[in-house]
């Protein structure tokens, strides 16, 4: 199971910052997939599944990341911004390549960086807005 501070830990790490409450209810939802975990993995392979899910889940927060710290006297941080395309593909694919047993999948968030074919009827995975008669 992650823990909220490793959870936290990891995120800054890749520069996403979220509200303590918002944490928790990830880190509630990564853990929810434990059993299928530890069906399948190692306990550091597991941990690293739940960690890149949390970034996916995280990442729709915003696109850009921390790129330098400076600190003791002039404090500064530096943004740079990737386009949330190519953070979204690259988690991803760490999340996919390493969860062969798909004990993530339920929990992926749709792909937020995927325009629907028919904007306005359908909505992330196929749900669909309609009004009964489609």
């Amino acid at each position: 199971m992650i823990t909220t501070e490793q959870a936290r830990e990891y995120l800054k790490s890749v520069g996403i910052t979220l509200p303590d409450f918002i944490l928790e209810a990830l880190v509630e939802q990564a853990n929810s997939i434990q059993e299928c975990l530890d069906a399948h993995y190692s306990p550091a392979t597991a941990l690293l599944i739940q960690s890149y899910l949390l970034g996916l889940m995280a990442l729709g927060q915003g696109d850009k990341y921390v790129s330098s710290h400076t600190a003791p006297s002039g404090a500064s941080e530096s943004f740079r911004y990737q386009s949330l395309s190519d953070r979204w593909k690259g988690s991803l694919n760490l999340l996919r390549g390493l969860d062969k047993y798909g004990c993530a999948n339920s929990l992926i968030p749709a792909d937020p960086t995927v325009t629907p074919a028919f904007a306005g009827i359908w909505i992330g995975r196929g749900g669909c807005m309609c009004d009964g008669n489609r």
